[in-house]
């Protein structure tokens, strides 16, 4: 038990706060962003707001929405703020300010001014602690910068769950790499959601920027795809669960950032994640749709083309192509919707997606009718957005859903008009149609229903008329006017005189053809078409005019049943023919329509097959048996004829191969060709079940020579490409190849035109593609002769050789190129080298890129770059001439870029070394040589033609770099190294502009210094020359990495060069220093620490720290920049090398002002020509390496090393840092008479102490001090000063140390006659006394007796007595009580010296200033102390300094010691002092006045109730001389010590003290004071004194508006006291009399005032009001002109209706009515008051008005005896008093509700 509350008590005590504990307090606001930890705990809050508010107001002039923050946590207010005394709902409010402005500012964090505001939100509002996620997530966008290092460094030790991973970065005080944070976005769920919550926060604030975006959609995406990569599992469904889990994770986040549109990249980024999802979970459809439905509703103009792309990867992981019906709409409302597709489609996989589109646009028409959709899939169509096998599918969906709506009777016109306009555009169409076809000849669909429904013929019908012209005939219509004309005409024909199929087909065939689609139907006319003589049927078996027709028939692009029905056909009139002939002649196309696609024509191909195999059999039998059409199947020609097998050979291959296989032939096309390739081949390793196609290698032969010879003879081309995919699988048997029986073909073929090509594949509904790669593939790779016969078919080209053939016959070189041996590769890469430059431009093009796409060996490679230096050479005498080259630059460029020899020259080199970059050059490292000469080439023939040759250059460099970079990898290098040409490299980097070339051969030479250091060494200066003028200011990662490779690589060889030679390393490097610090200011600000890092550390700090540093001085100065990058590089070294470092640095000083400088003029150009002076050059590094000694961290390194155990360092370090201080004064010394080197040795002297604790510093000191030199002396001194402003030492021996070093100090204060030493003497003892004097106040008294005596403050120097009289304020803050025995002294001398700084004309103002901080100090320490003759003193010298024109620190400091006597002295002390000095104040003017009256207006609210009441007769004798100021001033104005308004303002603030001394005040007391007062004011004064009783009445009654204004009902009897008086001052004075008027008006308000606040019926006494309501009724006579009628109203009438307001009863109303109305008429006899002026009437008319305002009802109960008086008054001969009389009427009837008219009548 008792455990468990000790361990909650430790857990609350570590989490509460003492408000008291300063020193927690301190340390817990001493984090900072831009102060170091000792800086920032210096300060305090004012001067923190004052440096962050700085930078606020910068961000409100970037970006106006900064200003709300300024009424908030940018407040003056929010200084006093503090979270731990706020409760938890004020927190909670205050955590969304801070967020909210955190987020705003997370875009300008590289910015100064925003980290200077972020700093107040660490230092006042501590979000490290308490905000310490929000604010990690507003930096980790900058994670990689030192702004990012800034932060770690102040964040709490334990950090949240969701950043345990920057706990190892913090410690190491390394920026974490993105690697890190992509990690613990796959680990750390709570990571994750934070980084993706505020990222949605920021947006939705609308304060999110380009970089916040970029880096969460790409660390979220790379997260979310290794999450997915670990989530699998061999398990589907545990693999399916884990992508779920991460998908709910991620889902939220993607729902809110798809739902801001107008943040693109925020969308984008969601795009991003869901492609990942796309490409690597396992989804479901669900899943998928809601995905798609999301994206579709969020993109927008500038996001729609990334949505698109996101849209297809989700498209293809749906198993069928559909898309949700939103998709589809928003898809159909974009603006040119399928250009965009097309746009996508170059970037990505796009069919799915189409064809879900054109799913959901069918899908769409069907239910709301035709719209857009058929539109977007014409466009489609049109465009060629999709590739073969998906418009196959597409044209399914299209015709299938049209069937479909047939069938369900819901096809609408409109629908059913889209579809025949569509269908009938894709049937006219080259390249659509063949789809068409076979989309409806693989289907199983009616397709002569769906003609029908449509109203259009699908197929391909030759000479049939036209959709148009049948669509409306009837059947009988059609067989009268077309079949029968038709058979007649054929009937006339006699028997074809040739086969039908020989090379072309005449009219005749195709007007058969015709018949025999008309007769489709009909049995009879079908029998009648085979009977006509044309075709001899009745002689099948001897001609072969019948059977070849409809072998042409079924192998022909027409419909697939006219197809069938001629297979039928056939079959029938072979078994019906009685005739035994062998029919070998169809096996070839037989074996074609096994092949076919369609399965109804392989299914009637088997059928013909067993009736041929019956046949074949019977013919087998007949020893004789005749071959059909053996000599007339086909055009015969003189150089060869067909080829044909023997009967028995021809059964074999019925059985064994055709028959065997005919079940799967009929299932599947592809069967027969591989059953055959098998067949063929004679494999003997199948199965048993294949073991009986095994052919006999004869009949094998026998067999590919007839199919090869029939390839070539028949005319039918798809019968080819079917044969073709079938012998083409088959190289050679034995001897035979098939490259020599296809020949024939292949030159036939290259012999056609353009025209014919494409009248073939139109005819027959074929891809020219695939035909040219199946005819130019008879060329076997295992034919010897193979290239040989394929390059003549491309040699032997001409111009009107097709393009398409001459692509063919390269693509199958590159394709069987690997099976080509070494030596016809290099063959034949030099024939297609020739063929590249020579030719048409068609074979150039393919040639080329043929080498491109191949693999070259590395003898041809070595070759083709032997080949450079060739064609360069033969630009030897085509060049310019040099002289012409060096006075017409541009003539000579003009001259060579006209060369058509040199643009072939360029063009053949170009070739050569693209074709090297493009062929792996690492693998090929034989062919360096060549490169290096290739290079040289490069050189010579840009000096020839004066051009960059950047890109040649590039090539011929980058093949090297990828050579040389294998070659690091290896024990030896890969090639010969003599072959290596570093000066051409170098060259390269030196002449070319082209930053790819200069970066390139950067890269070449850091690696070819690894492998071959002594070949690269001679010419590597001037690399670090060109570095320093361009590759060192660019900012892109690519630079950066050549930059450190060079550094890496070079610098340490180079190095270990120069110290094998014995040279000096410094000076031998000299040029690469001068390069990277002459480009300093150029290079990228976030590259500089890093490069001159690891510059630094190559080189050796210990030899080359002191050089960098000096050569950055003397070429910037001590820039920011660069005293951050010393600051940073040193603060990494050890000690000892910085100490050796900077004795170098000096040494280097010293060298510098030496008549003949040594290592100087190397470094620092110190004696060259239009170098800096030398002592300029010297005080600039001094200066510099005074800031360096100032660095923290040495300090902390050398305090760490003295504490330490090590006595041998400690040695060593001491000894260096002796003998830098020696080295300092001995350069001080030297430097004596050079004012500017002196200072700054000075400076440097005092950071070399500061490195010191303050022990060794003042032992130090005090040797130092033992010199003869007094300018030293005075100089230590000042050092002494400056170290003692640091926060002072803690510990007891250092505080101990410097208080006995008062005594030393208060020495020279005593002897020394030197001023200045003096001055710095009483300057330390100032500092000691104000930082340690409370430890030991004994020790200070001395110091302090001996500052306030003659030795010091009595000394006619006055920076002495300034100084002794500030030091006199220090002692007294310090001392308290015991500076006491220094009061006499100090006190007499102090005033005096006071005295003395206002006589002059000439105000000594830092005396006067520094006088009154010392009366400060003893006020508040000894108030007590001041007797009334020195407070009497204190206020003339006071009130004598507010005379005088100081500044604004003057008047502070005399206002801050009147304070102090108004706090701190005894009231009876101040007030008295105040009320006997007042005539001297007075005099003194009215800011002496006013400071006086402040003092006794602070000591009554400062001081307790008892004191005032206890000395309220002090006061009110005060009181009465300040109310008597105005009557004491000069009659005239300019004789008057205060002009008007300073009266009014004293008065002012003299009613306001009397108001403060009566709120301390009760009734009996204060009653009597003002009972005097008021008989002081009426009676005080002799009646003849009129002007004298006139002002002091004034006073008073301005005094008693405000008693009465302020108190309030509360003091409203105290009336009855003035009453008389007010009465008697209205009837003397008047507001027409300029004396009298301020009087006047103060005594009106002062009733008015009176009255308002009544509230116990005073004024209803008939005794308080008459007299008053007569007096104040009796005023109104008096206005008789325009500015006394506007005093009367102004003040009079508000009197007036107050005082109604205040008698409250109707015989009060109707006694002052009475009064009233007698002004507003005229006056009726000369004796009797009346309205005789307008201006009197217009008076008493707007009392009227205000009564009948105020009180309403109550006072219209006089109405009856107003009424006569209204009626006058409305016909008054005054305009104004009429139209006020008018207004008066008005409002009388709003009160009573009734008009006037019938009363006043």
């Amino acid at each position: 038990m008792a455990t468990s509350l000790s361990a909650q008590l430790a857990q609350i005590a570590s989490k509460s706060t003492n408000p008291l504990d300063l020193k927690a307090q301190q340390v817990a606001h001493s984090k900072s962003l831009i102060f170091d930890h000792k800086t920032a705990k210096s300060q305090d809050f004012h001067t923190i707001y004052e440096i962050c508010h700085e930078g606020f107001r910068e961000l409100c002039q970037l970006d106006t929405r900064f200003s709300e923050f300024d009424r908030t946590i940018f407040s003056p207010h929010s200084k006093t703020e503090d979270r731990s005394e706020m409760t938890a709902a004020q927190n909670k409010d205050l955590d969304a300010v801070l967020e909210s402005f955190m987020a705003l500012v997370g875009g300008r964090l590289q910015l100064t001014p925003a980290i200077k505001a972020l700093d107040w939100l660490v230092r006042r509002f501590r979000v490290h602690e308490y905000n310490t996620a929000f604010l990690l997530l507003t930096f980790l966008p900058y994670h990689s910068l030192p702004i990012f290092l800034g932060l770690l460094n102040i964040l709490p030790e334990n950090l949240t769950p969701g950043f345990n991973y920057l706990v190892p970065y913090k410690k190491s005080r390394i920026n974490p790499p993105r690697d890190a944070i992509i990690r613990a976005a796959v680990k750390n769920k709570d990571f994750f959601t934070a980084l993706s919550n505020y990222t949605i926060q920021v947006s939705k604030q609308k304060a999110h920027y380009h970089g916040l975006l970029v880096f969460w959609s790409g660390i979220t995406t790379q997260a979310c795809s290794e999450m997915l990569d670990s989530a699998r599992s061999g398990r589907r469904d545990v693999e399916k669960k884990n992508h779920e889990d991460i998908f709910m994770r991620i889902l939220p986040v993607l729902n809110h950032g798809l739902a801001m549109k107008k943040v693109s990249e925020l969308t984008t980024g969601c795009y991003m994640i869901i492609v990942v999802f796309g490409t690597k979970a396992a989804l479901t459809e669900d899943v998928i749709d809601t995905l798609m439905t999301a994206v579709s509703g969020s993109w927008t103009q500038e996001t729609v083309n990334s949505a698109m792309v996101t849209l297809a990867v989700l498209a293809e992981k749906k198993d069928e192509p559909s898309l949700p019906k939103k998709v589809v709409r928003s898809f159909l409302k974009l603006d040119k919707p399928v250009d965009l597709l097309a746009d996508v489609a170059t970037q990505y996989k796009t069919s799915p997606l189409v064809l879900g589109l054109i799913a959901g646009c069918l899908a769409d028409m069907q239910k709301n009718g035709p719209g857009l959709g058929m539109g977007v899939i014409s466009s489609v169509f049109e465009r060629g957005l999709l590739d073969e096998a998906a418009s196959k599918i597409a044209l399914k969906m299209i015709l299938g859903t049209t069937m479909d709506s047939q069938q369900n009777g819901d096809l609408s016109l409109d629908f059913q008009t889209q579809v025949s306009e569509f269908v009938q555009t894709l049937n006219i169409s080259n390249t659509y149609r063949p789809l068409l076809q076979a989309v409806t000849a693989e289907s199983d669909m009616d397709i002569d229903n769906l003609e029908h429904s449509l109203q259009l013929t699908i197929e391909a019908k030759p000479s049939l008329p036209s959709t148009e012209d049948i669509e409306m005939a009837d059947v009988e219509e059609q067989e009268v006017d077309t079949f029968t004309p038709l058979l007649q005409s054929l009937a006339e024909e006699s028997l074809a005189s040739s086969s039908f199929l020989a090379e072309r087909t005449g009219p005749v065939f195709e007007r058969l053809v015709q018949a025999l689609t008309l007769a489709l139907d009909v049995p009879e006319k079908w029998e009648q078409v085979c009977s006509l003589p044309v075709l001899g049927k009745g002689r099948l078996a001897q001609k072969p005019q019948y059977i070849s027709f409809f072998v042409r028939v079924f192998s022909g692009p027409y419909t697939l049943r006219l197809r069938v029905a001629a297979l039928k056909n056939i079959s029938a009139s072979l078994e019906a023919a009685d005739s035994v002939v062998d029919m070998q002649a169809l096996v070839p196309y037989v074996i074609a329509a096994l092949a076919d696609p369609s399965k109804a024509i392989r299914t009637e191909t088997a059928k013909l097959v067993e009736t041929l195999f019956k046949i074949q059999r019977n013919a087998k039998k007949e020893d004789a048996a005749a071959i059909w059409a053996q000599d007339t199947l086909y055009t015969k020609t003189k150089k060869s004829s067909p080829a044909w097998m023997p009967t028995r050979d021809v059964q074999k291959i019925i059985d064994a191969v055709l028959v065997n296989g005919l079940e799967g032939y009929v299932q599947d096309h592809t069967y027969i060709v591989s059953t055959l390739q098998r067949a063929l081949k004679g494999s003997n390793t199948e199965s048993n079940e294949e073991s009986a196609t095994d052919l006999k290698k004869s009949l094998r032969q026998s067999f590919l020579s007839f199919l090869c010879s029939h390839v070539v003879f028949t005319p039918v081309y798809g019968v080819k490409v079917r044969l073709l995919k079938i012998v083409n699988g088959v190289d050679k048997i034995s001897s035979m190849t098939r490259t020599k029986e296809l020949s024939p073909l292949v030159e036939k073929w290259r012999s056609l035109s353009e025209a014919e090509v494409s009248d073939i594949c139109a005819a027959e509904n074929l891809f020219r593609a695939e035909l040219e790669e199946e005819i130019v593939a008879t060329v076997s790779a295992k034919d010897k002769d193979a290239e040989n016969v394929l390059l003549s078919n491309v040699e032997k080209s001409t111009e009107g050789t097709r393009p398409s053939f001459i692509s063919a016959v390269f693509a199958r070189i590159a394709l069987i190129w690997n099976k080509f041996g070494p030596e016809r590769q290099v063959s034949t890469s030099r024939r297609i080298f020739d063929l590249s430059f020579s030719g048409n431009v068609a074979v150039q093009g393919d040639a080329r890129e043929t080498l491109r796409n191949v693999q070259l060996p590395d003898t041809i490679l070595t070759e083709f770059l032997e080949k450079v230096t060739g064609l360069v050479a033969t630009l030897e005498g085509h060049g310019p001439s040099p002289k012409r080259r060096r006075t017409n630059h541009n003539n000579a460029v003009s001259a060579s870029v006209g060369s058509i020899e040199l643009n072939e020259v360029v063009e053949k080199v170009t070739y050569i070394l693209e074709l090297v970059d493009s062929s792996t050059p690492d693998e090929h490292p034989g062919i360096t040589p060549s490169l290096f000469n290739a290079l040289a080439a490069l050189h010579l023939l840009k000096s020839r033609i004066e051009s960059g040759l950047g890109y040649l250059l590039s090539l011929a460099l980058g093949s090297l770099l990828a050579i040389v970079n294998k070659s690091k990898a290896w024990p030896k290098p890969l090639f010969d190294t003599s072959a290596i040409r570093a000066d051409l490299v170098v060259d390269c980097v030196r002449t070319t502009e082209s930053p790819q070339v200069q970066n390139t051969a950067l890269l070449l030479v850091s690696s070819l210094a690894i492998i071959a250091p002594e070949q690269v060494l001679h010419s590597v200066m001037p690399i670090f020359t060109f570095m320093g003028s361009s590759v060192l200011k660019k900012d892109d990662d690519y630079s950066v990495m050549v930059i450190d490779q060079t550094i890496n690589q070079v610098v340490p060889v180079l190095v270990q060069s120069l110290r094998n030679q014995k040279r000096d390393v410094v000076a031998g490097t000299s040029d690469l220093l001068l390069s990277f610090t002459a480009a300093f200011e150029h290079i990228p600000s976030h590259r500089r620490q890093r490069l001159f890092q690891a510059l630094v550390t190559k080189l050796g700090a210990q030899d080359f720290l002191f050089a960098v540093l000096a050569m950055l001085v003397n070429r910037h100065g001590l820039d920011k920049n660069v005293s951050s990058l010393v600051t940073t590089i040193v603060s990494t070294l050890d000690p000892q090398v910085q100490l050796v470092s900077y004795q170098k640095y000096i040494n280097l000083v010293n060298d510098c002002l030496k008549p003949k400088p040594g290592i100087s003029t190397v470094l620092l150009g110190i004696g060259n020509e239009g170098a800096d002076d030398k002592y300029v050059v010297a005080e600039t590094l001094l200066r510099s390496l005074a800031y360096f000694f100032k660095n923290p961290t040495l300090s902390s390194q050398m305090k760490a090393i003295f504490d330490s155990d090590d006595e041998e360092q400690t040695a060593v370090v001491g000894t260096l840092f002796s003998q830098i201080l020696e080295q300092v004064l001995a350069l001080a010394d030297a430097a004596r008479d050079v004012k500017p080197v002196s200072n700054a040795c000075s400076e440097v002297l005092a950071s070399v102490l500061g490195v010191l604790s303050l022990v060794d510093f003042l032992d130090t000191v005090e040797q130092l001090l033992q010199r003869p030199s007094a300018d030293v002396r005075r100089k230590v001194l000042r050092l002494l000063e400056t170290r003692l402003r640091q926060t002072p030492e803690r510990d007891g021996a250092s505080q101990n140390r410097v208080l006995d070093f008062i005594a030393f100090l208060v020495d020279i204060v005593k002897s020394s006659d030197d001023a200045l030493l003096k001055h710095a003497a009483v300057a330390c003892i100032d500092r000691i006394a104000e930082k340690y004097g409370r430890k030991d106040p004994e020790k200070v008294v001395p110091a302090a007796m001996v500052i306030a005596s003659d030795a010091c403050i009595g000394q006619k120097d006055n920076k002495i007595r300034v100084m002794g009289v500030l030091c006199l304020a220090s002692v007294a803050e310090v001392l308290g009580q015991a500076v006491i025995p220094t009061l006499p002294e100090t006190l007499k001398r102090s005033l005096g010296l006071l005295e003395i700084s206002m006589e002059n004309e000439t105000v000594n103002e830092p005396l006067h200033n520094a006088v009154f901080s010392l009366l400060s100090a003893l006020l508040v320490q000894v108030p007590y102390m001041l007797s009334s003759k020195n407070l009497d003193k204190i206020l003339e010298l006071s009130f004598k300094s507010a005379e005088l024109e100081l500044s604004e620190e003057g008047d502070g400091a005399r206002r801050d010691t009147l304070k102090l006597i108004a706090k701190k002295v005894d009231v009876k002390d101040s007030f008295s002092a105040v009320e006997r000095k007042w005539t001297v104040a007075t005099t003194s003017g009215s800011v002496a006045t006013k400071e006086a009256l402040d003092i006794i207006s602070l000591a009554i609210d400062k001081h307790p109730k008892s004191d005032t009441v206890k000395h309220v007769g002090t006061l009110t004798k005060l009181l009465h001389k300040a109310f008597d100021l105005r009557r004491e001033q000069p009659s005239t104005p300019e004789d008057s010590q205060f002009e008007e308004a300073e009266l009014d303002a004293i008065e002012g603030i003299v009613n306001s003290l009397a108001i403060k001394m009566i709120y301390k005040l009760n009734d009996t007391v204060f009653r009597p004071l003002f009972m005097d007062l008021v008989q002081w004011a009426t009676n005080g004064l002799p009646k003849a004194d009129t002007e004298g009783r006139l002002l002091r009445l004034t006073s008073f009654y301005k005094f008693l508006q405000t008693f009465f204004g302020t108190l309030k009902s509360i003091v409203t009897s105290y009336s009855s006291y003035i009453l008389d008086n007010a009465i008697d001052v209205l009837k003397t004075s008047k507001p027409s009399s300029k004396e009298s008027k301020g009087l006047w008006l103060a005594a009106v308000r002062t009733l008015t005032s009176a009255f308002e606040h009544d509230q116990d019926g005073f004024w209803q006494s008939p005794s308080h009001l008459s007299g008053v309501s007569e007096a104040l009724i009796s005023q109104l006579p008096q206005a008789t002109n325009s500015s006394t009628t506007a005093a009367i109203i102004s003040e009079i009438v508000p009197a007036i209706a107050e005082l109604a307001v205040a008698a409250d009863s109707p015989d009060n109303y109707k006694e002052m009515n009475t009064a009233i109305m007698k002004y507003l008429r005229p006056s009726t006899s000369a004796a009797a008051e009346g309205g005789d002026s307008p201006h009197t009437r217009l008076a008493a008319l707007k009392v009227e008005q205000a009564l009948t305002e105020r009180l309403g009802e109550e006072w219209l109960a006089l109405l009856p005896e107003m009424l006569p008086y209204i009626s006058e008054l409305m016909e008054d001969e005054d305009e104004t008093v009429e139209r006020e009389t008018r207004k008066w009427v008005k409002s009388i009837e709003e009160v009573l509700g009734e008009k006037l008219d019938d009363m006043l009548t």
